[in-house]
């Protein structure tokens, strides 16, 4: 009766420490978890200001380039602009839409899978669309801006501006390749990192710590 009564006891003893752990797994997790979606508040509230900031390009320089189809200087520069405005609004969307996706419901393995997604599609979209571009945006400013006027006056600002931008974009391109050779990786995860956003870093170190808490 005595060891009956031990092997009831132990067992009851593991059930209450399994309990116990159930409970702090889940307090740990949904700290965790609220951790991560309040991190990534910056990024969703930086993603809304692209999204006006589009919308208000988009809507400045439609008019222009529409009012000038008999310039083509003018009609190009314009349609590079509205264009661009139309992309921030683009990236802005998939991002948010990205991070409404996230089920902070599913297990941890899949958050951090949707967290991946996350930073790939701002990654790619933030270099490509936002960043890059950049280098030569300055070009078809000046043309919208002075209506085509500058093409008359000084056409050679425009040819700097544009060899500028490619110089700095064969540039980028070079320093990209060189940071990234297997000699270098540590600048190589710094430079990825600092493309990639602190929100969406902080939401991953988060699912990250729930990861292993759950390991242990």
């Amino acid at each position: 009766m005595e060891l009956d009564e031990m092997k009831f006891a132990w067992q009851a003893l593991d059930r209450r420490l399994e309990q116990q752990h159930t409970l702090n797994l889940q307090i740990f997790r949904d700290g965790r978890l609220d951790k991560a979606r309040r991190g990534l508040r910056p990024l969703v509230w930086g993603q809304a200001i692209q999204i006006i900031i589009g919308i208000a390009g988009a809507l400045l320089f439609a008019p222009i380039w529409i009012a000038h189809l008999h310039q083509p200087a003018v009609l190009l520069a314009g349609l590079v602009m509205h264009l661009y405005c139309l992309g921030l609004i683009i990236v802005g969307a998939v991002v948010e839409a990205q991070i409404a996706r996230i089920d902070y419901a599913a297990p941890v393995m899949v958050i951090q899978h949707q967290l991946l997604k996350l930073r790939k599609i701002y990654a790619i979209g933030g270099a490509l669309v936002v960043g890059l571009p950049w280098w030569f945006l300055t070009a078809p400013l000046l043309v919208v801006l002075t209506r085509g006027a500058i093409m008359d006056k000084a056409p050679s600002v425009i040819w700097i501006q544009l060899a500028i931008g490619a110089a700095g974009l064969l540039a980028t391109w070079w320093f990209h390749r060189w940071a990234h050779r297997p000699e270098r990786a540590r600048l190589a995860r710094a430079l990825d990192d600092s493309t990639t956003g602190g929100s969406i870093r902080r939401a991953q170190a988060a699912a990250e710590d729930i990861a292993r808490f759950e390991q242990e």
